[in-house]
């Protein structure tokens, strides 16, 4: 059983403040195509994606599962929604909810390969380098954290806390 944390990790204020200077970043960058892997990376992209706002971006969406109904990872990443993307020599900005093991975004990265773009960047919102268990990093952080089990702003435990504005901490109650 869990409870959340006595207060957010991240409040609605340092997460607006972070995608304001996280988007000026990727601005320079001319992406062609945004690449959302869902479901925990829906809010952040939305939120993101408006700030970066320029006539020809796209945004796709795929779907990448490695947690199911747990609290822990597990190590086979399951995607689908690749078979309708148009990336072929297309510059990708590839968005995830967090960074935790490296599995996820490093399987990603690999199947989207296959695709041939132009290139392929990444960015998370939150990222648990403590975790890592594969050599993978991220090219765009908008968070550090400590080894903790997270929810809100799209992100969720068995589908519940993803509409919270702000980042919590769930705890052993």
């Amino acid at each position: 059983m869990y409870k959340l944390s006595s207060e957010p990790l991240l409040n609605a204020q340092q997460i607006d403040r972070r995608l304001e200077s996280l988007a000026q970043e990727l601005k320079a960058c001319n992406f062609d195509v945004i690449l959302s892997a869902l479901t925990g990376s829906y809010i952040f992209t939305a939120d993101l994606s408006r700030r970066i706002a320029t006539p020809k971006l796209r945004i796709a969406f795929i779907k990448a599962s490695s947690y199911g109904e747990s609290d822990k990872p597990n190590a086979k990443v399951h995607i689908s929604g690749l078979e309708s993307l148009d990336i072929k020599g297309k510059r990708v900005l590839l968005i995830d909810d967090i960074l935790d093991t490296g599995n996820t975004m490093k399987s990603l990265v690999e199947a989207l390969a296959d695709y041939k773009p132009a290139s392929i960047t990444t960015c998370v919102l939150l990222n648990k380098e403590s975790r890592r268990v594969v050599d993978f990093h991220a090219d765009f952080v908008g968070f550090d954290i400590e080894d903790k089990f997270v929810v809100g702003y799209g992100l969720d435990y068995a589908n519940d806390y993803r509409t919270f504005p702000e980042v919590w901490a769930l705890e052993e109650a």
